[in-house]
């Protein structure tokens, strides 16, 4: 059994499971994991819908901090989607929703509210404040609304490194904590506790020790991961290809729900649009989206003709190593006929080149994603050494200045160099070759076929 799925069982187990049982009531649940590693995709996709299923039906709600920039607009979003569930009719005109706003989450919570930028006094409100409070209160809606937090209702806390530097963080989960002890429901947050630095680190670590009922590791494994995600895929025409992206993305190791996504949306269009199908294009596109999403780069080939004789005559030869041709690649021209060649090269779009002492270093054949770190420790050792031995002037400085100001550019030409891009555009030497790769790489860049 994987880690997603004993993550799955432990929670919602029938009722067995931690989110299911009382022992959960007024209790914080952590669930932490990298950055990308398809924590939210996990909570909304699979242990959501298992609590919305019609044979448990336990009330959830998930906020997102992202944008919040006050603890009171947080306040404002967790009674407005209680209130809304606890009867959807009294939403059908924005000024419902406005009459909405004016009450807290509970009474003993605050004596003001602020939504949709217009501050209340609660205690100053009357029947003629809005003129829907009136049936609001005799419909015992807001009391409603309590008693739905004191079912053990679960409230999912999300993007706590996108809220607004206006929130105080230790006021945020004092807030939390609140939440947790006046009222009879559970509480999970999801975040990435790398996020934290200086003085947030100091809350958060002294808040996990004396808040926190239940920590929850969120490790899958990259195959665990595809799997999970390509799940909402499987009645799509990508159901057919799934050996061929598993393979690729199990190659590259990515660990990121985000470039999962991203690369089967990318994939499906391509296939839907009667593309090119074959197993070389779909990685090719694979490789390329990857490569696109985590350096910002795609690449290029140009085929040119190239007569034999005339390059006799003149003393020109089809240029064979890096140095001469910039970092352009020329590959292996292919004959046609007697004296008629192709010549293919490749590279970064726009022709961006590396110093020849700087890709000597990264001339790989395993990728590495941390390349970066590994470059500059070879080459601070490598050419002190050079240095001594020699006598030449140290190259270290500028060449770790060039590493750290151009980080994707040599990101990518690691990426190019070892997943071979370059077969792709000239395993037959041939313009249509060249035509396929370029078309691709241009998707990928534009998003447009």
């Amino acid at each position: 059994m994987g880690h997603i799925e004993k993550l799955e069982k432990y929670l919602t187990d029938k009722d067995k499971g931690y989110l299911l049982n009382e022992i959960s009531d007024n209790k914080i649940i952590m669930l932490s994991g990298t950055w990308g590693s398809g924590k939210t995709y996990f909570w909304k996709n699979t242990i959501t819908k298992i609590l919305n299923d019609d044979k448990k039906k336990i009330p959830n709600h998930y906020i997102s901090l992202y944008g919040k920039t006050s603890i009171q607009e947080i306040k404002n979003e967790i009674f407005i989607k209680i209130f809304e569930s606890v009867d959807s009719s009294i939403v059908e005109e924005k000024s419902k929703k406005l009459a909405q706003g004016t009450l807290d989450l509970v009474s003993s919570f605050t004596k003001s509210i602020n939504i949709f930028g217009l501050s209340v006094d609660l205690s100053k409100l009357t029947d003629k404040s809005f003129e829907n409070l009136d049936s609001i209160l005799k419909d015992k809606k807001f009391k409603k609304t309590e008693e739905y937090l004191n079912s053990g209702a679960i409230i999912c806390f999300d993007d706590f490194e996108r809220k607004s530097k206006d929130i105080d963080l230790n006021d945020l989960f004092g807030f939390i904590t609140q939440l947790t002890l006046n009222f009879k429901c559970k509480v999970v947050i999801i975040l990435n506790s790398d996020v934290f630095i200086g003085e947030d680190k100091k809350v958060f670590t002294n808040v996990k020790e004396k808040s926190i009922s239940k920590y929850l590791s969120f490790a899958p494994t990259s195959k665990e991961l595809f799997n999970m995600i390509f799940d909402e895929y499987k009645e799509t025409s990508l159901k057919e290809h799934k050996d061929i992206l598993k393979r690729t993305v199990e190659e590259v190791d990515i660990l990121n729900a985000r470039i999962f996504i991203q690369v089967f949306d990318n994939i499906l269009e391509w296939i839907e649009s009667d593309k090119y199908v074959d197993e070389k294009t779909l990685r090719l596109l694979i490789l390329v989206n990857i490569n696109f999403i985590l350096n910002h780069y795609v690449y290029w080939s140009i085929s040119e003709k190239y007569d034999r004789n005339e390059a006799k005559r003149t003393g020109e030869a089809i240029a064979s190593s890096i140095s001469e041709i910039n970092n352009t690649y020329p590959i292996k021209p292919q004959k046609y006929g007697a004296d008629l060649e192709y010549k293919i090269s490749y590279g970064i779009k726009d022709k961006k080149v590396i110093p020849k002492d700087i890709y000597i270093y990264i001339n790989n054949s395993v990728y590495d994603e941390n390349i970066i770190e590994n470059l500059k420790y070879a080459i601070d050792k490598q050419e002190k050494q050079n240095t001594t031995k020699s006598g030449q002037a140290d190259k270290s400085k500028w060449m770790l200045e060039y590493v750290d100001n151009n980080i994707f550019l040599i990101q990518s030409f690691h990426f190019m160099n070892c997943f071979k891009i370059s077969s792709y555009c000239s395993d037959d030497y041939s313009e249509t070759s060249v035509e396929n790769f370029n078309h691709v790489n241009n998707f990928i860049e534009i998003g447009i076929m």
